[in-house]
């Protein structure tokens, strides 16, 4: 009887001890995220280094953008940009330059955001209107900008801060939205975008 109580037991303590793997396993597993099956980790297309040209009806160069990488990520509607660059000539061909560390375009490539120390100067440099901001919406084949969140322009001398900004690039209209400040200063500061943060 005790060599048959001993089975027995052992066949208790091993039925035990495999519910309480089991309990353990699905405890452990059933908060951390699972990937379908088939789903990768990897972009389904990355471009490293892409650079668009667009030109207007008389063949000269209207629009470019370049970034350091282009990544499309399965279930995302837009491609992610890093550190893209855009060059863009208004109505009136003024130049205007637009940087910043991220940002995604649509499939219909009229509408483009850029977020993370955003900057946007038309030129020259040295003298032009800069704005800074952390996210700014680019549409209408780059013809309109706007954004909702925080906003430093400078223009000349003068320094503006608001809480949005909209404008469309060839006309001679741009809105400060909401909480406006600004000031004369004597000297300019260069067009870090450092005033912005994210």
């Amino acid at each position: 009887m005790t060599a048959a109580r001993s089975r027995q037991w052992i066949s208790v303590s091993l039925v035990a001890a495999a519910v309480a793997g089991t309990f353990w396993l699905y405890i452990h597993t059933s908060g951390q995220a699972r990937t379908p099956s088939g789903a990768s980790q990897l972009p389904e297309l990355y471009i490293v280094q892409p650079d668009w040209t667009l030109f207007d009806p008389n063949g000269q160069a209207d629009k470019r953008m370049r970034a350091e990488r282009l990544e499309q990520w399965h279930h995302e509607e837009g491609a992610r940009l890093f550190e893209p660059r855009m060059q863009i000539s208004d109505q009136q061909r003024r130049r205007w330059h637009a940087r910043a560390r991220q940002g995604r375009i649509y499939p219909d490539k009229a509408s483009i955001v850029l977020e993370k120390q955003v900057v946007l100067h038309r030129e020259p440099e040295t003298g032009g209107l800069v704005v800074t901001t952390s996210r700014l919406h680019i549409a209408h084949q780059g013809d309109s900008v706007e954004t909702d969140a925080p906003v430093e322009l400078q223009a000349g001398s003068w320094h503006f801060t608001s809480k949005g900004l909209r404008s469309s690039l060839g006309g001679q209209r741009l809105e400060l939205l909401g909480q406006v400040n600004g000031e004369l200063r004597s000297k300019r500061s260069p067009p870090e975008g450092r005033g912005i943060q994210e």
